[in-house]
């Protein structure tokens, strides 16, 4: 389904969604009323985006870290002395929707107390105690990726985007090839990183950039989702292949690799959008945001917004481990 679609019968849909502004300049991004199963956390009564009443509550800060001792992904170029597409619409978003999120690519921030924040969102890859000449901004301190998974069981949301699963990854085995199938090879549990685990899962490798299907896990989670009839949309990404899947996720969007472009989607369908209980925060991730014309697509704003509403706190979903419904022959890591 194209964006004119997309927005077509959502506008028509007003008992499922509304119009709601959730990045710089744009007004018709679209997220349903009053979520089923996502509901505010806080007593008080919720606004359209489904969180309390700005005025009533204070707001929430949210660190924004974006780093590569890599690639260098474009969304986050910081631009005139601001941040790259990707930082510049959560602030956007944050400033609307009660979250004061600070945007920094000096790693050091993490040398401070993480429980300031109510969540934490990641833009980032490669090993990020490696300083990278080319980018901007500095790597983290040492221990900063325990510190992490101490914060987040701490009640620190943690929100990390596309390239994220590959920050701090096991230089493990890639895909082992049969016969009649082909499976991507979990590593050892013993040398999975605790980043990893927390994330959810790793990256591998990518194939060419191409439009795909995503399907919607059943029942249906995240209010943005709930305004497409169809359960699929359809999306141009640069799509990550993963592996080391924690079994512990909730999935919501997988991706469907019947016919894409690739020999490393020749794989039964797979999570790409998906969040889970450490200790008493949430941690989530989305496989989508490659670059700039991303970050433009109401369909990846509502599903990344919503995303960050529920780690920080905002709403909340079902998160009963649901993998092997889900996707059930996805290669699960048995941690």
């Amino acid at each position: 389904m194209k964006r004119r679609q997309f927005l077509k019968w959502t506008a028509l849909s007003s008992a499922l969604a509304f119009k709601a502004s959730h990045a710089c300049g744009q007004e018709n991004v679209l997220l349903p009323k009053k979520p089923v199963s996502a509901q505010p956390t806080s007593n008080q009564e919720p606004t359209l985006s489904g969180a309390p009443l700005l005025a009533q509550e204070p707001k929430k800060k949210v660190l924004y870290y974006d780093y590569s001792s890599g690639y260098i992904h474009d969304p986050t170029r910081d631009v005139d002395g601001k941040p790259g597409k990707c930082g510049s619409f959560f602030k956007a978003f944050g400033e609307k929707n009660g979250l004061d999120v600070v945007c920094t690519k000096d790693g050091n921030v993490f040398a401070e107390d993480l429980t300031q924040y109510s969540a934490i969102i990641l833009y980032t890859s490669g090993d990020l105690y490696v300083r990278n000449p080319r980018c901007p901004g500095n790597p983290v301190p040492a221990g900063t990726q325990e510190k992490l998974v101490d914060a987040v069981r701490a009640g620190v949301g943690l929100l990390s985007l596309h390239p994220t699963t590959d920050s701090w990854r096991c230089n493990g085995t890639a895909y082992v090839s049969k016969a009649t199938e082909e499976i991507y090879a979990n590593d050892p549990v013993e040398i999975v990183t605790p980043f990893t685990k927390l994330v959810g899962g790793q990256f591998i490798i990518h194939g060419p950039q191409q439009e795909a299907e995503v399907v919607f896990a059943d029942p249906v989670e995240l209010p943005c989702l709930k305004a497409i009839p169809e359960k699929k949309y359809r999306v141009f990404e640069e799509w990550y292949c993963l592996k080391n899947l924690n079994p512990d996720m909730h999935v919501y969007l997988t991706l469907n690799t019947d016919g894409m472009k690739g020999d490393c989607y020749n794989r039964p369908p797979y999570p790409v959008v998906w969040a889970r209980k450490e200790g008493k925060g949430v941690s989530a991730y989305s496989a989508f945001g490659h670059g700039p014309q991303q970050w433009d697509n109401p369909f990846i704003q509502n599903v990344s917004s919503d995303l960050l509403l529920l780690v920080s706190g905002k709403i909340s979903t079902d998160l009963t481990p649901n993998m092997k419904t889900a996707c059930p022959n996805a290669a699960i890591a048995h941690f």
